[in-house]
């Protein structure tokens, strides 16, 4: 794994990327609650520059809704619940299937809440086609005892629901085919056009890891963020948010230069 500041092929993503960025530990560091994990203000600048320029998507488990109050931005494509619904210049896409789940998700949305109630320090969030449930601020001793809850609440609807884990956070979904990775190519699919884009996908949690596949079947440049070493599918790595936004300053000055010239 190579680090992504140091890949000379950089110009080429200034001249022809399509950028596809995590938001939580990518943009942002991670919070202890989801509402407090801000975008920086120069990111937000540096993004709005780049989305006039080349294809910018931001792609989440967070809930379409809440992707575009904290990032703000007409020009950007936004991925939310795991690209079971995208919206953006153009697109607007909700996973069929997916949408049926609703009545189902809000029925276990409110059972967890109420066997929660006295976990201290848990957090259940309803994102309409997805939950989460937080445990960050769970004393460690009591973690168990959430997962208990959850399998026991979702067990039976065990052939409908699939649970996936990300960092001290678990997530409800429908028990369909689809992920980052068929959100990333359904998006590279719709935005290309003959452009022959380059995607680029930051991620820094295991949902990442399905786009990390799937683009790196096409050529695409997949970065995984992160201070230590893990087991990843990605090509480069970053450490941390701030070389994060190091990476879309270079790029904001390479995709100025590849302006010029056009």
């Amino acid at each position: 794994m190579k680090h992504l500041l140091r890949w000379p092929g950089l110009r080429e993503v200034g001249e022809r990327g399509l950028l596809l960025l995590d938001y939580d530990g990518t943009l942002t560091p991670i919070a202890e609650r989801p509402e407090l994990a801000l975008l920086p203000p120069d990111v937000a600048r540096t993004l709005r520059t780049l989305s006039r320029r080349l294809k910018v998507v931001i792609m989440s488990g967070r809930s379409l809704r809440d992707l575009r109050k904290l990032v703000g931005e007409k020009g950007v494509y936004y991925g939310g619940n795991h690209g079971m619904e995208i919206e953006g210049p153009g697109i607007s896409f909700a996973l069929p299937k997916a949408t049926r789940f609703r009545p189902l998700l809000r029925r276990v949305s409110r059972e967890l809440r109420e066997r929660m109630r006295g976990v201290k320090g848990a957090l259940v969030e309803d994102k309409g086609l997805s939950l989460s449930l937080h445990y960050r601020l769970v004393d460690p001793k009591r973690e168990g005892e959430v997962r208990k809850i959850l399998e026991e609440v979702t067990g039976p609807h065990r052939d409908r629901l699939r649970i996936t884990e990300g960092k001290k956070v678990l997530e409800v979904r429908p028990n369909l085919p689809w992920d980052k990775g068929r959100a990333s190519l359904l998006l590279l699919r719709l935005l290309d056009r003959g452009r022959k884009l380059l995607p680029v996908y930051l991620g820094d949690d295991r949902t990442d890891e399905d786009a990390f596949r799937a683009l790196n079947r096409r050529g695409g440049v997949t970065v995984l963020v992160s201070e230590k070493p893990v087991d990843s599918s990605a090509r480069f790595f970053l450490r941390n948010p701030k070389e994060v936004a190091l990476f879309l300053q270079k790029l904001e000055i390479l995709s100025g230069e590849a302006e010029k010239k056009r």
